[in-house]
């Protein structure tokens, strides 16, 4: 089972200034909103990579964000 996990599972790692988008926590979404509402969110620069997997975050406004988040829940942006 590990190795046909291993052979069909794709990394995902950014290097420092990428633009990446996050995945909208029940938090942050607007219950009004429904199912409509907006999967993912950002634009986000990757400020750093204090472990393999893990990202801290910067908004576009130069704001950091609390705490760092798992590759798993980030995707690229593209312009």
């Amino acid at each position: 089972m590990r190795a046909h996990y291993n052979r069909r599972v794709r990394p995902r790692e950014f290097s420092i200034g990428d633009l990446v988008l996050r995945e909208a926590t029940l938090a942050t979404k607007n219950p009004a909103e429904g199912k409509l509402a907006a999967k993912w969110e950002g634009p986000y620069v990757v400020k750093a990579r204090p472990r393999p997997g893990t990202y801290r975050l910067q908004d576009m406004d130069g704001r950091d964000l609390p705490h760092p988040w798992n590759a798993e829940h980030l995707k690229r942006y593209y312009q």
